[in-house]
């Protein structure tokens, strides 16, 4: 093979070697590039997935004032209105009394909001004043006092606080006296429910009542009276 033959095979040998590196060089490129746009991709689902937790947790903080308005200290003022029918449970020689019940009621609370999930709540002490006009049965009128105590479970963030409570009171009643006995009577009470918050300070509220009248056996007569029935109220608290 003459020089002149050497010199071209190996220019031509060159020239392949830059097509092959220039193709290696291609590859390279768009690997780089598949990398950038996964890269994008990952970094893009991370900011949507932060955002959407920071959304959350803005939601949830929003609502948990609610748990503020339950700390230790704090007081809510209600007015309710229901109506209770009996005789319920043991009805044996009861007659038909049923009656409406309006209340006012004034809540301290006694703690701060503890604990975790559902049972994440407070304990707070009532008390109240009652009237109620009977509509079917021997009396025309019940009225009295009672003071409650109330646990209020309060879910983190949640708008919707259910409630049980307990309470025991003083009553006065023309109800007839073959009944009751006399017109003053004890009252026990027994009541479930919740509270829906509309706004930051105002709730909704609605409550199952179980309520008992008698006079412990202080008079001639001891029958008493077993009533049940929804009560619908709404409360400020501050």
């Amino acid at each position: 093979m003459s020089e002149l033959q050497i010199q071209n095979q190996n220019l031509l040998n060159w020239r392949v070697g830059l097509g092959s590196g220039g193709s290696t060089g291609k590859k390279g490129r768009q690997d780089m590039r598949s990398k950038f746009r996964s890269a994008i991709g990952i970094a893009g689902s991370l900011v949507y997935l932060v955002g959407n937790l920071s959304q959350a947790q803005e939601s949830t903080n929003r609502n948990d004032f609610i748990a503020d308005l339950f700390s230790r200290g704090r007081y809510e003022a209600t007015l309710t209105s229901g109506a209770l029918f009996s005789p319920f449970i043991a009805d044996g020689g009861r007659p038909v009394i049923n009656y409406t019940i309006s209340e006012v009621q004034l809540g301290y609370m006694l703690t701060d909001v503890q604990g975790r999930g559902w049972l994440r709540g407070n304990w707070e002490l009532t008390a109240e004043v009652f009237g109620s006009g009977i509509f079917k049965g021997p009396g025309t009128y019940i009225a009295g006092s009672t003071i409650w105590g109330r646990y209020n479970f309060i879910p983190a963030g949640a708008r919707f606080t259910p409630f049980l409570q307990a309470g025991a009171g003083v009553t006065t009643t023309d109800i007839d006296h073959r009944i009751d006995g006399q017109d003053f009577n004890f009252n026990l009470n027994l009541g479930l429910g919740f509270r829906y918050f509309l706004a930051r300070n105002w709730s909704l509220n609605l409550e199952y009542r179980y309520q008992h009248i008698s006079n412990a056996n202080t008079g001639p007569h001891n029958l008493g009276i077993n009533s049940h029935g929804p009560i619908l109220g709404i409360s400020y608290l501050f």
